[in-house]
């Protein structure tokens, strides 16, 4: 099926950032929409322990180049991700690059890993995926092909890996079949044993109750949206990398 560009569109702009004096919001999630059994980044926690430089990749698509967010440079996840764990770890040097590119699919972003992620001999790869593929109704085996396809070439370079779902709003989780994508994706990641940061989940978790709005946003309030969303993001992130590398 061809992309549905408008609709894609709309998804795209749903992750803005709420007025200044939401910052305080608390954006935290119940412990199991992160803990996991395969919460486990030994390369990571090794560097950690030994204070040693950590090279964090991000790779993914709008939401993590920050495209919807007013500054994409500094508001977007991998640059919260970067402050956030700098200071949970002053006596460790550690740097976030964002590989982020709008619209590509798992396939398109497998096939950048060669020139975006190995050339920077990263610790950890943070591999956010699966919302072109499913706004664009791409055969769900052939996406999780390319996810398995990703992972084993990740792991043959031995690299820490977090696998980082899709985001949600119920406007566009109301047009778009999410769910195949989201099992192929948990399949995928309980197989290989990897870790799968559940984004869309937690973000489900604060639409049910609250703490954000994703429905209906007024133009003016979308970039803020977005870059709060994207903080929260970050901060769920840096504490389950924690949990990882203690």
């Amino acid at each position: 099926m061809p992309p549905r560009p408008l609709v894609l569109a709309a998804l795209l702009a749903t992750l803005p950032s709420l007025p200044a004096q939401a910052a305080s919001r608390d954006c935290s999630v119940p412990p199991e929409l992160i803990a996991s059994e395969d919460l486990r980044l030994p390369l990571t926690a090794e560097r950690v322990r030994d204070k040693q430089p950590v090279m964090i990749v991000a790779i993914g698509g709008a939401s993590t180049a920050g495209t919807a967010a007013a500054n994409p440079e500094q508001e977007a996840y991998p640059r919260r991700l970067e402050e956030d764990l700098r200071r949970r770890h002053p006596d460790v040097p550690i740097t976030v690059v964002n590989k982020g590119v709008a619209r590509q699919t798992t396939q398109d972003m497998v096939d950048r890993f060669p020139s975006d992620i190995y050339p920077l001999v990263p610790t950890l790869v943070v591999w956010e995926t699966g919302t072109a593929d499913a706004v664009r109704s791409l055969d769900v085996d052939a996406f999780a092909t390319a996810l398995e396809t990703g992972l084993a070439d990740l792991k043959n370079h031995r690299l820490d890996i977090v696998l980082v779902n899709m985001q949600y709003s119920r406007s566009t989780a109301s047009v778009i079949n999410f769910e195949p994508y989201l099992e192929a994706m948990q399949h995928t990641a309980d197989v290989d044993d990897v870790y799968l940061f559940r984004r869309f989940e937690m973000m489900k978790y604060w639409s049910e109750n609250g703490v954000f709005n994703f429905t209906d946003v007024p133009k003016e309030q979308r970039a803020p949206l977005a870059a709060h969303v994207y903080e929260c993001l970050a901060e769920r992130l840096a504490e389950a990398i924690e949990r990882a590398v203690r």
